[in-house]
């Protein structure tokens, strides 16, 4: 009787583990930031507007939404690629308060720790500024040898 009892305790154990586990692999499917982003504490919500900026590279995007507010602005964005070409989706913003301006880190994804390179398209995350007046968006491309070659293209100006 114990037998039994203890074979059955083992099987759902390793069964709740199984769908533990399965469940991590598919909520971020091997993916890491490229870079921490800072939080949106202080950002009050408002109407949101659309971007996508889609610079010259037939193969790679960047793409999102912003909300704008006195105190700061709030940017939500995905990066996608179609296919595989040695180059990696990327993402750089840049803020103004009309005097100063901010320009932010190169976001990109990596996959078992090399920048992503494959078909497809992922929520990255959120970047914040306080500087207001203005906001810029540039497409980029980093190298999957190389992580310190980056192609930048244009700024597009959100607002």
């Amino acid at each position: 009787m114990r037998r039994i009892a203890t074979v059955a305790v083992t099987t759902g154990a390793l069964a709740a583990g199984l769908l533990v586990s399965a469940g991590a692999a598919n909520a971020d499917q091997g993916f890491s930031q490229s870079a921490k982003l800072p939080t949106a504490s202080g950002v009050q919500a408002a109407a949101s507007h659309s971007w996508v900026s889609k610079n010259g590279w037939s193969t790679i995007k960047a793409y999102g939404t912003y909300n704008r507010t006195k105190s700061g602005v709030k940017v939500s964005f995905s990066l996608a690629d179609t296919k595989r070409n040695g180059w990696s989706p990327a993402v750089q913003f840049r803020t103004s308060n009309g005097k100063y301006l901010y320009t932010s880190g190169v976001y990109y994804l990596k996959y078992r720790g090399v920048p992503a390179d494959f078909k497809f398209s992922h929520y990255y995350g959120v970047f914040t500024s306080s500087y207001t007046k203005h906001l810029y968006v540039r497409e980029a491309g980093v190298s999957v040898k190389n992580t310190k070659k980056i192609a930048y293209g244009p700024w597009k100006a959100l607002y």
